[in-house]
């Protein structure tokens, strides 16, 4: 089964980890037969050399689009998405590194499971080496059990999804949701009637150490939020109730300070 790997940088990204994060693409038991890259705006000399060590690495398997300007993740995405050959997509952010069979076994879930459209799974988190937190994200494996998790919580891990790109397509891909594309976007899929699942071993190295709390708390956040929780009311995807539950149960997270925040992802929101 062929498949293509989509991911996008920019210029805040850290060289290294970009190096890292390619590097755990390329040296998989299975193999993707393309690799897109959307290069999200300018970016600095560093990240310019890495990627042109990629390509002369791996010139049938790399390909580069660049845009002019930054766009922002969902965008970026989509105008990749657009030069996938593919029908089966991984996802990659360049920050984070692959488990070495974690296209191997996702490629084999689909496979054995041609009803599910995306699927995720286990992800380790890290803050500077993989595995030096020692914490996971798991979350709910069925669609039956994603479908009701994901009226008030992310039900996939954006990085970690392999996905049928007509089914995102017809679900009309990423749309604008600063901060929630990926969650928003699951959320349309689930709509239009597609399954979802995850599988329960870890896949994917996640990194936490470039302020993803930090990301997540703040005014800004909340107005985010509340966007997206009105959007998805408006929908019909949750009821009025649920949407009265959600800010209530998510909001005072977001003017907590940073450590006790911390805290509560890592003891309770794992």
């Amino acid at each position: 089964m062929k498949f293509s790997v989509l991911a996008s940088v920019y210029i805040k990204e850290i060289p290294a980890n970009l190096a890292l994060a390619l590097e755990s693409v390329f040296n998989q038991t299975v193999l993707p037969n393309e690799v897109i890259l959307v290069k999200d705006g300018l970016l600095t000399e560093d990240l310019e050399n890495i990627i042109i060590k990629f390509k002369s690495q791996y010139p049938d398997l790399l390909k580069i689009i660049s845009l002019e300007k930054n766009v922002g993740l969902g965008n970026a995405l989509n105008t990749g998405l657009k030069q996938v050959s593919n029908e089966i997509v991984a996802r990659m952010d360049t920050d984070d590194i692959c488990y070495p069979d974690r296209f191997e076994k996702q490629i084999n879930f689909l496979k054995e499971n041609p009803e599910i459209s995306i699927v995720g799974g286990v992800v380790q988190e890290f803050d500077e080496t993989p595995g030096d937190l020692q914490q996971f994200r798991k979350l709910p494996l069925t669609h039956n059990e994603l479908y009701s998790f994901s009226k008030y919580r992310n039900p996939l891990s954006h990085p970690s999804v392999m996905f049928r790109k007509a089914v995102v397509l017809k679900a009309g891909s990423y749309k604008d949701m600063p901060l929630f594309e990926d969650y928003y976007l699951w959320i349309r899929i689930i709509m239009n009637g597609f399954k979802i699942a995850n599988i329960s071993e870890p896949i994917l190295h996640f990194r936490v150490g470039n302020d993803m709390i930090g990301r997540r708390s703040g005014m800004s956040y909340i107005k985010k939020e509340i966007h997206f929780l009105k959007t998805i009311n408006n929908m019909g995807f949750i009821s009025n109730i649920d949407f009265l539950k959600s800010v209530l149960m998510k909001l005072p997270l977001r003017v907590l300070p940073k450590r006790f925040l911390a805290f509560i992802y890592k003891r309770v929101l794992r």
